[in-house]
């Protein structure tokens, strides 16, 4: 691999022992960690595994040939610093290991249960002990450079299936393998939660009562005669402002603090038809 930073796990570079480890995920007091949950474990559809770092960075993902598995990743932020980033939990699971090696430095493992579980090498710091109960997006400790097997601040990490390095998936897609930084970036989701609505612009004629619902809806608040903001539209009792008299409503935060209300269309100053913002774009239904 040709690449500033890497994670040195070359089988030649080591005593047969410690390869015979590595090749199992690496390092005995690791092994001996997961041995009770592995031996157990019946085989469950992976978790539905999310980048471990924060929602919306950017990472550019590797292997090299120095690797146990092909499939162990080391990641480099593209949007921002790399030491120092949050690492985050790919899934909900319980930490297995928690511990420091001369070798991977601070490394941390969790079991996803069925068999599944996550490994993160070379961290700067650690935030969670053994025995803990993690959820997907629970800090796990930061991005760092500790250990010998490092030439430079990254992420390493890998996908175990009852204890085997497999090919890793993110957001359910399969990670290529790539065996240089640069080739592929992958763009986190974890713990993303739900997009904000999409705003559409309107402007209301005069200053409108809110209402909390679009059918006998009690008065809330108000919003301010003006360019405004909607997320979408619905149907409802009919009302009347100047000539224009509507039974279509707005969804909107009122400018009186309460939000995901409604005002009635009708102050937009048309009336009929479905409502549209300023660009002439149809609002759509909610």
């Amino acid at each position: 691999m040709s690449g500033k930073w890497r994670t040195r796990l070359a089988r030649a570079a080591v005593p047969a022992v410690m390869a015979a480890a590595l090749a199992g995920g690496q390092l005995n007091a690791a092994a001996s960690a997961r041995t009770a949950d592995q031996d157990t474990a019946r085989t469950a559809a992976r978790p539905t595994f999310q980048l471990p770092v924060p929602c919306g960075q950017k990472w550019t993902t590797s292997t090299h040939d120095d690797h146990a598995s092909k499939f162990m990743v080391d990641m480099i932020n593209k949007t921002g610093k790399t030491r120092g980033t949050p690492v985050l939990a790919s899934a909900a699971g319980k930490v297995t290991e928690s511990t420091f090696y001369n070798d991977a430095g601070n490394v941390i493992t969790v079991n996803h249960g069925g068999g599944w579980s996550t490994r993160h090498m070379h961290l700067d710091s650690r935030s969670v002990r053994v025995g803990a109960k993690v959820k997907l997006g629970t800090k796990l400790g930061t991005v760092g450079n500790t250990g010998a097997w490092t030439s430079g601040p990254h992420l390493h990490y890998q996908q175990q299936l009852n204890g085997k390095v497999v090919q890793a998936k993110f957001n359910g897609r399969t990670l290529p393998v790539k065996w240089r930084y640069g080739q592929h970036y992958e763009t986190s989701k974890n713990k993303c939660g739900p997009k904000p609505p999409k705003k559409y612009w309107v402007v209301t004629k005069a200053k409108s009562s809110g209402y909390t619902a679009t059918k006998k809806g009690t008065k809330v608040g108000f919003l301010k005669k003006g360019k405004n903001y909607v997320f979408c539209a619905a149907k409802g009792d009919s009302k009347k402002y100047g000539k224009h008299k509507s039974s279509w409503w707005l969804k909107t935060d009122l400018d009186s603090g309460h939000v995901n209300k409604w005002v009635p269309a009708a102050y937009l100053g048309k009336g009929g038809g479905q409502p549209k913002d300023t660009k002439g774009k149809t609002i759509p239904r909610c």
